[in-house]
């Protein structure tokens, strides 16, 4: 019996190592890959969405009986006036209030832009009557860095609206001084169109400009090409992993969990390193693209008054 007992249990040792991944192949799966601009968008989405499903769905199972609390004071969408009930001179005051708690670290305590739209020149990409800007207040806008306010009360979402509204009216506070035909030039020139993307032409490793000029202030605009470290989205982060060998790769940093680090390298490769074969991984804070404050002011303007043309077609 014991005979048979060893003999079992090695057979059962032989079949568990038949199944064990080499090393030097499981090194290998790792190899880089050159992938189009679609389907790093589509990675991106994909790995950005597996990870918040992961995370929404460990976050139901630890706390199912606690929910979000729905919404008591809201009415439906479509029951909504088209026009603000709020719009006196002491609720557009009480919405000036809310927006630069809320609202004016990302779009400017007086609507000039910056990280968030601008909102003081009577264009929105969403929609300007009242009903469709209380809907992006208390709803937000999905896929971007614009969160919803739907804890507050529908009152005060009208008085943030008011006063927006109110900014609206007062016009741009920085003028467009380029010629943006010019500008697109200066784009080129400057090979812009190697990272950058305009409706689906261009590069993949910096941010889509389709339609920057709806999404920035032309002040931030010009802050980006002369300092772009100054403010790097978050997708958009570089990376620098060094291997034990000593070699070093940076690139954008797409994902990482306790094993591995996936980058998109200045090439264009997907590039996937196990932490095991790493010597270091730096986050440097630093942007891809270079500051480009050799320009001449009146190229300076023109790039700027070409990016502030790019919007949304309708």
């Amino acid at each position: 019996m014991a005979f048979t007992t060893r003999t079992r249990r090695r057979k059962e040792s032989q079949r568990i190592m038949a199944f064990r991944p080499d090393k030097k192949s499981s090194s290998r799966s790792f190899a880089s890959l050159r992938l189009s601009g679609e389907c790093v968008v589509l990675l991106r989405i994909c790995i950005s969405k597996a990870f918040l499903i992961a995370c929404c769905w460990m976050t139901c199972a630890l706390c199912a009986p606690a929910q979000r609390p729905e919404r008591q004071n809201g009415p439906d969408p479509a029951n909504l006036p088209e026009t603000n009930p709020y719009s006196s001179a002491a609720d557009v005051e009480t919405g000036r209030r809310l927006y630069a708690g809320r609202c004016g670290h990302c779009h400017g305590q007086n609507g000039e832009g910056g990280r968030g739209a601008t909102l003081n020149t009577g264009r929105f990409r969403h929609g300007g009557s009242g009903r469709e800007l209380f809907l992006v207040v208390r709803d937000g806008i999905p896929n971007t860095e614009m969160p919803g306010a739907f804890r507050l009360p529908d009152a005060e979402i009208w008085r943030m609206v008011a006063y927006v509204q109110q900014l609206s009216r007062h016009g741009a506070s920085d003028p467009v001084t380029g010629d943006a035909a010019a500008g697109a030039i200066v784009y080129q020139k400057n090979g812009c169109a190697q990272c950058h993307s305009i409706d689906g032409k261009g590069g993949f490793l910096g941010p889509d400009l389709t339609d920057i000029g709806a999404r920035r202030a032309l002040r931030h605009l010009r802050e980006s090409v002369l300092d772009p470290d100054a403010d790097i989205p978050l997708e958009y982060r570089t990376v620098v992993v060094t291997t034990l060998t000593g070699k070093s790769t940076r690139g954008i940093h797409l994902n990482e969990d306790e094993y591995s680090v996936h980058l998109l390298d200045m090439s264009g490769n997907l590039r996937s390193f196990m932490k095991s074969e790493l010597e270091d991984v730096k986050l440097p804070g630093r942007s891809l693209m270079p500051a480009y404050t050799s320009l001449s002011k009146t190229d300076l303007e023109d790039l700027v008054a070409y990016l502030g043309s790019l919007r949304p077609k309708r």
